[in-house]
């Protein structure tokens, strides 16, 4: 009897977590299910080298990262897509774990962090749209604690930026 934990049931334990990071990752409904799609890919195809060890969530939001820098990314870097239809707006704010989204204080918040380069918005969106600790999302990204910590307080300081100018 195998005693290794089960992918499918570890999968559905953190599927909307990894459905939130996609889309905060994308900006777009389309390509957040592909790359959660390809993320769930990679981890089937990979799971025999994961140590049940570790955090099965954790590793999954690594691939998922590493998954959408090297071949989601390139989409993002010569455009900044907006949400394409009403309904993919609603979708993104109806999967965000506060229910605060109808207030327009919170729909400027979300745009200011659209607008934050990628290596900010990554972090914005594990430590805060995902609620990953700083340690986790420090681990996640393979970077130290005080690199995600300047990251989060530049971030912050773009966004306020941003909200002022607006």
């Amino acid at each position: 009897m195998n005693n290794a934990p089960d992918i499918t049931r570890d999968l559905e334990k953190c599927r909307e977590r990894l459905t939130r990071l996609c889309i905060n990752l994308c900006r777009n409904r389309a390509d957040a299910e592909d790359l959660f799609q390809e993320t769930c890919f990679r981890a089937f195809r990979y799971y025999r080298k994961y140590d049940p060890k570790r955090d099965f969530e954790n590793w999954i939001v690594k691939i998922c990262v590493n998954t959408y820098r090297t071949e989601l990314r390139k989409k993002y870097i010569f455009r900044m897509k907006q949400f394409e239809t009403e309904e993919e707006h609603d979708l993104f704010f109806n999967l965000l774990p506060d229910r605060e989204s109808e207030s327009e204080e919170y729909r400027s918040l979300t745009e200011a962090v659209k607008k934050l380069p990628e290596k900010y918005r990554v972090v914005v969106a594990l430590r805060y749209f995902n609620d990953y600790s700083e340690e986790s999302t420090a681990q996640m990204l393979g970077i130290p604690v005080g690199t995600v910590k300047s990251r989060l307080h530049k971030a912050k300081k773009l966004i306020r930026e941003v909200m002022e100018n607006e």
